[in-house]
């Protein structure tokens, strides 16, 4: 027993001790193992590149906290169908035996996760030397160089190629962003991580989503957060600065990079801009000292996502953060401007998924009718349509001063 507890001071011996045994018991809700299960920080034997799709006839791995839709009121149904757990089990090869044993008694009652109806924890960490175990590196020992990267797809026009069956036009074509990647001579490169690819079906164009799919992608990114390093998510241009910046509020003490990436330019077309933003999005989610927060990067800069604006339709340079420099550019060298990066998480992961939609954004006119705007509220108001109105001013936040009624 003395041998064994000096083992749990160790990381290594930490990471395959009957405490972390009872965490992932805790974390999947299980009471004990499913067959040949073992712990995702051993040595894994890893494709290149492993791809899945939500309409692969049930093949993709199912996440054993049984993930459902998830429709808050006013909220309405997700168009996407969540991914679950993509971390493949096969590929871990077997961890050794350990002497130390564990009984379902030993669970401890912080290591339980909390769900109310607002929030959605992670499990607490166990009193160790370490702030948070999820946040080891997942590769510390177990001889991998590569990181592992989740890529999840949703649409857009980085989808988009030729579609036979619609005479050749552009339109976002299921498997055209696997079969890009596969092509990808960068991706066998020593310093890019390891990827797997989920197509999300149908491929969406950004218009078409709202906060029942930013749930979705939450959810997933929660579902595999212990299993990769970083996460990467394509989507249309036109909404991703709102997607973005929603994630960044319901990801709350995120511990790993969630990049936001797309392109101008159809995949399919030689002059794409895709391949270059895609690549850069990889090595941000995957470097070695990881910008930890929701982020979107385009053509040569990485922005906070909630600081983030499309500023323009018909160049490369589509967004940028007017109010704040970017946290990185990239050239020759990645430069990162450190004093805007976020301090390391030290909490434990909480996604939260409860949204109400019930409210209202105008932006104010010169000579705009104060009448209009005042049967709009009562309406809303009566019929229990409107709880919060968001008013977008003028300058720093100016009102009329000379209109009564307003």
């Amino acid at each position: 027993k003395a041998a064994a507890a000096v083992r749990r001071r160790t990381l290594g011996s930490l990471l395959a001790s009957s405490r972390v045994e009872c965490y992932l018991r805790a974390h999947h809700g299980v009471s004990s193992y499913p067959p040949n299960y073992h712990h995702p920080w051993r040595p894994v034997n890893y494709l290149r590149l492993m791809t899945t799709s939500t309409s692969n006839n049930g093949k993709v791995p199912k996440s054993k906290s049984n993930i459902e839709r998830s429709v808050c009121p006013s909220t309405g149904t997700p168009l996407l169908a969540p991914a679950g757990l993509l971390f493949d089990y096969e590929s871990i090869t077997s961890p050794g035996t350990s002497s130390d044993e564990t009984n379902d008694d030993d669970l401890d009652v912080c290591l339980l996760p909390k769900d109310d109806d607002n929030l959605t924890e992670h499990v607490k960490p166990p009193e160790s030397d370490f702030f948070f175990i999820p946040q080891v590196k997942l590769h510390d020992g177990d001889g991998s160089q590569r990181k592992r990267v989740l890529v999840l797809c949703t649409g857009g026009t980085l989808t988009m190629a030729p579609n036979p069956d619609k005479g050749g036009a552009l339109s976002p074509v299921p498997g055209a962003l696997t079969d890009f990647m596969k092509s990808m001579l960068e991706l066998t490169n020593n310093k890019m991580p390891d990827v797997v690819v989920h197509e999300y079906a149908p491929l969406l164009d950004s218009s078409d989503m709202g906060p029942p799919d930013w749930q979705v992608i939450a959810k997933d990114i929660k579902a595999n957060y212990l299993y990769f390093d970083g996460f990467v998510i394509l989507m249309g241009t036109d909404t991703m600065a709102y997607t973005a910046t929603a994630l960044s509020f319901m990801l709350e003490n995120l511990g790993k990079p969630v990049v936001f990436t797309g392109s101008q330019v159809p995949i399919a077309e030689p002059h794409s801009d895709a391949r270059q933003n895609l690549i850069m999005a990889l090595i941000f989610a995957a470097r070695e000292v990881p910008i930890c927060e929701v982020t979107i990067f385009f053509h040569d800069r990485l922005i906070r996502a909630c600081r983030a604006q499309k500023v323009n339709t018909g160049e490369l340079h589509a967004f940028d953060s007017p109010n704040i420099p970017p946290l990185a550019t990239t050239g020759i060298a990645i430069k990162e401007r450190e004093h805007l990066i976020l301090p390391p998480a030290r909490g434990v992961l909480r996604v939260h998924t409860r949204m109400d939609t019930r409210l209202l954004a105008l932006r104010l006119v010169p000579g705009f009718d104060d009448q209009i705007l005042r049967h709009t509220i009562q309406a809303g108001a009566e019929s229990g349509s409107l709880r919060a109105l968001v008013l977008q001013l003028y300058g720093t936040g100016n009102a009329p001063a000379v209109k009564e009624d307003f």
